[in-house]
């Protein structure tokens, strides 16, 4: 804990001590990864985390969890995200299976969890933090550098073309010239960022990271993609230009994986 930033380490301890009280001996490990694990976490971010319980489809266990996970609101402010797997699904390639997972502070039952996912599980074995249980190194991880980087396609070719394709829709129906929510830029401008990164190097970068690599990449873009890391760092406002200039991004990144 000493080695995390002191909310995130307040959060986890937190977040410990309640599974601990509602859900006794459920808890076996539990690795960050996500933004603290790879160093780019900041004040607005959420803690990302993969739990390990003995069955995790265990209903009376999914119910403890659910009592634990509204205790864990009620006496912190901070957000831990993640799903609740069993050793056996960290040892096999990622699917959709029914488990009990969190986003956004919402506790959920059922096979749509996001993380769980080949990047998240090359994460934890490369970048993952461990505060209780097994080192990601002697867990026998599944990591597939080819099944990685055909998630990462897919992920790009259908969630973030949709994304993109209503940026551009909403942006072109707003008459506004100013003013629009910085955090859109950056989600979506060091999102795709990040999929292009883990795409062409097969490694999982932080979203700063992958801003600053792909300037590098394709410089034209460099301003764009500057102005996503600032609102990182500081969230305000943006300009229409760079929130179209973001959909052009995206498209030109699906042209570049999909060719």
């Amino acid at each position: 804990m000493e080695a995390l930033p002191d909310p995130v380490a307040d959060a986890l301890q937190t977040w410990l001590a309640v599974h601990d009280e509602f859900a006794p001996g459920a808890v076996e490990a539990l690795y960050v990864v996500g933004s603290v694990a790879l160093s780019d976490w900041t004040s607005h971010s959420d803690v990302d985390v993969v739990a390990v319980v003995a069955d995790p489809s265990e209903p009376e266990l999914a119910g403890m969890l659910r009592v634990a996970h509204t205790a864990f609101r009620g006496r912190s402010d901070g957000f831990v995200d993640g799903p609740f797997v069993g050793w056996g699904d960290l040892v096999v390639p990622p699917m959709a299976v029914h488990r009990p997972w969190v986003l956004d502070g919402e506790f959920h039952l059922d096979g749509e969890s996001f993380e769980i996912n080949p990047v998240t599980w090359y994460t934890l074995a490369t970048y993952g933090v461990t505060l209780r249980g097994t080192p990601p190194a002697g867990i026998g991880l599944h990591v597939d550098e080819v099944e990685r980087k055909l998630w990462v396609r897919e992920n790009l070719d259908t969630y973030w073309r949709g994304v993109g394709e209503r940026l551009v829709a909403a942006i072109a129906a707003d008459e506004r010239t100013d003013g629009f929510d910085g955090a859109v830029l950056e989600w979506t401008v060091l999102g795709v960022a990040r999929m292009l990164y883990t795409y062409e190097t097969g490694d999982v970068t932080s979203k700063t990271g992958a801003g600053e690599w792909a300037a590098r990449r394709g410089p034209d873009f460099g301003p764009l993609l500057a102005a996503s890391i600032e609102q990182r760092r500081e969230p305000g406002t943006v300009t229409k230009s760079l929130l179209e200039e973001a959909g052009e991004f995206v498209e030109q990144v699906l042209a570049i994986v999909t060719r």
